[in-house]
C-alpha cells in the first residue's frame, strides 16, 4: 500500500517538484521559523495545561494524583481544544492559512512581485501538467507536515499524561450525541482519526492557498483572502471546527454537514481558480 501511495506522488505528484519544495523549504529561513515556532507553541500550550493539573491540584495528592483527576492524554491534545494553552491553540487554528504561506507561498509571491506572473514562465503546453502536479505537492507536504506535528503532540500528550482517565465532565454530554459516546469509549483511536482527517483538510487548504496566490492578479491578497475564507468557515452554521474537533456534544448530522460544506467550499475555490490560471495563461500565449 505504501508502495503504490509513493508510486502516486512521483507519478502525479513530480518527484522533482516535490523534492525541490522540500529543499526550498529546508533552504527558507522564514520557512523553517515557521515550523519551529509552530511545535514551540504546540509544545508550550501542553507544558501550561500539565502545569495546571499538576502543580496547582497535587497538594491535595501527597502520594500523587489519581488517574480519575489527570486529563485524558487525547483529551488534553491540540485537537481537542480543551486545555490550559488554549489561546495558542486557536492563534495555532486560526492563523493557520497564515502558517501555509510563510512555510511555502511565500517565496513565490516575493518571486512574483505583486503580480500572479510566475505560472506564465512556463510553456502553455506545460501549464496543465505544472498545475496538477504543483497542487499535490503542495497537498502532500503539508498533509504529511500535520500528521507528524498531531501525532507528536499526541505522544508529548501520553507522556504527560499518561495515567489520566479524565474527560473533563464531557461524559455527561453522551446522552445527546451518539458520536461522542463512540469516541469517548474509543478515545485513542479517535484522536488518531481525527490527525488523519484534519491533516488531509489542511492539505486541502494548502492547494486552496496555493491556487488563489496563482490566481489571484495582486499576490499579496492571498493573505487577507486566505484568511478571510477560512475564518468565514469557522463562522457558518455548520462550522469546520465540528470534524476537526473531537469529544464535543455534536452529532454525525453536524458532522456530516461540516465536512461536506468545507469540502466544498474548497473544492470551488480550488476549481474556479483552475480555469482563471489556465484562461489567464491561454490568453498570454495569444
Amino acid at each position: 500500500m505504501i508502495i503504490r501511495i509513493k508510486r502516486f506522488i512521483i507519478r502525479f505528484g513530480g518527484k522533482i517538484l516535490l523534492l525541490s519544495e522540500i529543499e526550498a523549504i529546508k533552504s527558507s529561513k522564514t520557512s523553517r521559523k515557521t515550523i519551529i515556532y509552530t511545535f514551540i507553541m504546540i509544545v508550550v500550550t501542553e507544558l501550561l495545561t500539565w502545569q495546571t493539573y499538576f502543580l496547582h491540584s497535587i497538594k491535595g495528592y501527597p502520594h500523587g494524583l489519581p488517574g480519575s483527576q489527570i486529563i485524558n492524554p487525547p483529551t488534553a491534545a491540540f485537537l481537542s481544544l480543551n486545555s490550559s494553552g488554549e489561546f495558542l491553540q486557536l492563534i495555532i487554528m486560526l492563523l493557520m492559512p497564515i502558517f501555509l504561506i510563510l512555510i511555502t507561498l511565500q517565496r513565490k509571491i516575493e518571486i512574483s512581485q505583486g503580480k500572479s506572473n510566475y505560472i506564465f514562465q512556463t510553456r502553455m503546453g506545460t501549464v496543465n501538467q505544472y498545475l496538477i502536479k504543483g497542487q499535490i505537492t503542495q497537498f502532500v507536504i503539508f498533509t504529511l507536515f500535520y500528521m507528524a506535528l498531531f501525532s507528536f503532540d499526541l505522544l508529548v500528550n501520553i507522556v504527560l499524561f499518561h495515567k489520566g482517565t479524565s474527560f473533563k465532565g464531557v461524559e455527561n454530554s453522551t446522552i445527546n450525541s451518539h458520536l461522542l459516546n463512540l469516541e469517548l469509549a474509543h478515545p485513542y483511536l479517535t484522536y488518531i482519526w481525527f490527525i488523519i482527517i484534519v491533516s488531509i483538510a489542511f492539505g486541502i487548504y494548502a492547494v486552496v492557498t496555493y491556487i488563489l496566490a496563482l490566481s489571484l492578479k495582486k499576490t499579496f491578497l492571498v493573505y487577507p483572502i486566505s484568511l478571510g475564507l477560512w475564518i468565514m468557515m469557522f463562522a457558518l452554521p455548520y462550522s469546520s471546527s465540528y470534524f476537526m474537533q473531537p469529544f464535543i456534544e455534536f452529532d454525525w448530522k453536524e458532522y456530516g454537514m461540516s465536512m461536506l460544506s468545507y469540502l466544498l467550499i474548497c473544492g470551488v475555490v480550488i476549481i474556479v481558480g483552475n480555469w482563471i490560471v489556465r484562461l489567464r495563461s491561454h490568453n498570454s500565449y495569444c
